[in-house]
Parts: structure tokens; C-alpha cells; sequence
């Protein structure tokens, strides 16, 4: 169609390819049934001729890869939180780096404390206050400097 007053071709905003809808009506009972049944045929191919260059892969390709990928995206995440939350159940998740170091830690400590404790570790010995300790080093230099001790000593010839 063109504009009469301008002189140009408007453009049409039918759904219609403009291929097929500037086509001739032709009627399909004005032919003879060769001429039909090709007309027919030209107007099925027409319609199913797929659209030019990459276009088609444009409108069914793109969207057929993003649809597979973020499936399998979705699919594998659903996978890995289930057998997160199995390993959670069973008590074997995965840990830090930093818990996995504490955990070690800890077992170190034990292995040294069980063998503390196998040689004999009495856990009982009470500690001594420091003025029991005071006491006793006071007791002791008094057993040591009494004068029978002192004489002994002067004698022997050890000071």
C-alpha cells in the first residue's frame, strides 16, 4: 500500500510475512484441479519455508540451549543440596579448613593426655599454695642449720 498524499510505501503491521500477504488472491474453485492442487502446495511451502539466514536458529536454538543448560544448572544444585543434607544426617558434612586444624588439634591433645594418663599420672596430687611452699622450704632450712647438723658439717668439713 502506498500513501497517496506522500508518494511512499507505508509499512504494514500485519503478522503476515510481507512475501505471502502481497501475493494475489487466487481462488482455489477458479482453477482446474492440477492448478489447485499446486496452488495448494505453493501456499503450504510458502508458509513452511523456514526464515533466512540464522534466524531460525535465533528463534528456536537460543532458546532451546538456555532452556537445556540452566535445567541441567537447576538439576545438578538440586542434586548436590540433597546429598549435603544426607551427609548432614549421617554426620559426615564436609568442614573448614579452620574446624578440620581444631579437630586435629584436639586429637593431638588426647593422644598426649592418654599417654600421660597410661604412665602412671596421678590426678589427685593436690597443689600446694605458695605459702605451704614457703613453709616448707622454711621447715627445711631450719632441719638443715640446727646445731648438731652444724657441728657434723664443721666436722666432716663440708660448709
Amino acid at each position: 500500500p502506498q500513501d497517496a498524499k506522500i508518494g511512499r510505501r507505508v509499512r504494514s503491521r500485519s503478522p503476515i510475512p510481507s512475501h505471502i500477504r502481497d501475493r494475489p488472491a487466487v481462488s482455489v474453485k477458479s482453477l482446474s484441479t492440477a492448478q489447485g492442487n499446486k496452488a495448494m502446495s505453493a501456499a503450504k511451502g510458502a508458509s513452511l519455508r523456514p526464515p533466512p539466514g540464522g534466524a531460525l536458529f535465533i528463534k528456536a536454538g537460543v532458546p532451546l540451549v538456555l532452556f537445556t543448560v540452566m535445567a541441567s544448572y537447576v538439576v545438578a544444585s538440586a542434586v548436590e543440596g540433597k546429598n549435603k543434607e544426607r551427609d548432614a544426617v549421617k554426620g559426615a558434612v564436609s568442614k573448614s579448613e579452620r574446624q578440620a586444624r581444631m579437630e586435629k588439634e584436639k586429637d593431638d591433645m588426647m593422644e598426649i593426655i592418654t599417654k600421660s594418663v597410661s604412665k602412671g599420672f596421678d590426678n589427685t596430687k593436690r597443689i600446694e599454695r605458695p605459702e605451704d611452699i614457703l613453709e616448707r622450704r622454711q621447715r627445711e632450712r631450719e632441719e638443715r642449720n640446727r646445731w648438731c647438723n652444724r657441728w657434723g658439717r664443721w666436722l666432716v668439713g663440708k660448709q
